[in-house]
Parts: structure tokens; C-alpha cells; sequence
């Protein structure tokens, strides 16, 4: 545990200092609260260990449990035995689409357990493409991709599931 500890301070320092993660933590400090008890610093450390648990993430090393969860996603049919491709990238997307929408709603968020992903709340999906773009230094994903993959997981029954810290 103190290793994980250790290395998660040394990757958010290199990432609040990298261009785009200091670009993409700057737009989000800039965000309007909604009216509601998702405070700030709950947004910060939520984004920041999910881009660290995203980037951390190696696909080939994780398999699906029996209730059909990988990589903090919750699948709720298998189309064949193959596992999703990008499922890092795909799961940082929506838990950080989920994070903003906490953040700008103006509704409690008390009541929102285990649904899909919330129809309250702005989704800022420019936003959330700065910081895919910023922990994923090959991608070059823009505001209309994330809100695609956001509506394709929707529809598709998609819910958001705990990262498992992979060995």
C-alpha cells in the first residue's frame, strides 16, 4: 500500500507539472459548482486517482470476474468472449464524465447508487478529452468522441465499476 502511496505522489507531480495535465487541471479549477455537496477538493482527488488508476491500467494483465467487471467497468451483456478494446481509455471517460456531472449539478447526489451514468449535471466533454489526452500521451481524442463513447456506453448498459489495483 505505501508503494502504491509513493508512486501516486510522484505521478501527480509529474503530471500537474506536465503541459496538458497543468492545461487540464487549470479549465477544471475554473468550473462553476453546482448547487449541491460534491465539494472541489472531492472533484480533484476523484480525477486525479482515476487518471492515475487509467494510466497504471495494463488491459493484457486484467480479466473479466464473474460479474462481468474489468478495468472499473460493469458490462451488462458480453458480445462474444473477447474483452472490450480500450477499456482504460473508455473507463477513464466515463468516470470522469460522471465526476464533472456530480460536480455542475444542481441537484443533490445522494440518491444517484449503482444507475447508469447520470443525466444531470454538464459532461464536459472537452474537458474530459484534455485529461485523456494529457494521461495518454499517443491520443488525440476530441470533445465528439467522448460524448460518442459516452452515448454508445449508455445505450449499451455500461455502469461504472471500482479499478482493481492490478499486481
Amino acid at each position: 500500500m505505501m508503494k502504491t502511496v509513493k508512486e501516486f505522489r510522484v505521478w501527480r507531480a509529474h503530471f500537474c507539472c506536465s503541459p496538458k495535465g497543468k492545461s487540464a487541471i487549470d479549465k477544471m479549477k475554473r468550473l462553476q459548482q453546482g448547487d449541491n455537496e460534491f465539494p472541489y477538493g472531492n472533484l480533484e482527488s476523484s480525477v486525479l486517482s482515476t487518471c492515475f488508476l487509467a494510466a497504471k491500467y495494463l488491459p493484457e494483465k486484467d480479466q473479466m470476474d464473474s460479474r462481468r467487471r474489468i478495468g472499473g467497468l460493469q458490462l451488462s451483456t458480453l458480445k462474444g468472449q473477447r474483452k472490450p478494446q480500450n477499456i482504460g481509455r473508455n473507463s477513464l471517460i466515463l468516470h470522469l464524465s460522471t465526476f464533472l456531472k456530480f460536480y455542475t449539478a444542481d441537484e443533490s447526489t445522494f440518491d444517484w447508487v449503482g444507475k447508469k451514468l447520470p443525466a444531470f449535471g454538464q459532461g464536459r466533454p472537452e474537458l474530459v478529452a484534455k485529461f485523456v489526452n494529457a494521461v495518454y500521451k499517443g491520443e488525440k481524442i476530441g470533445a465528439e468522441a467522448v460524448e460518442r463513447i459516452t452515448r454508445k456506453s449508455h445505450k449499451d448498459g455500461i455502469r461504472l465499476a471500482h479499478w482493481k489495483l492490478q499486481n
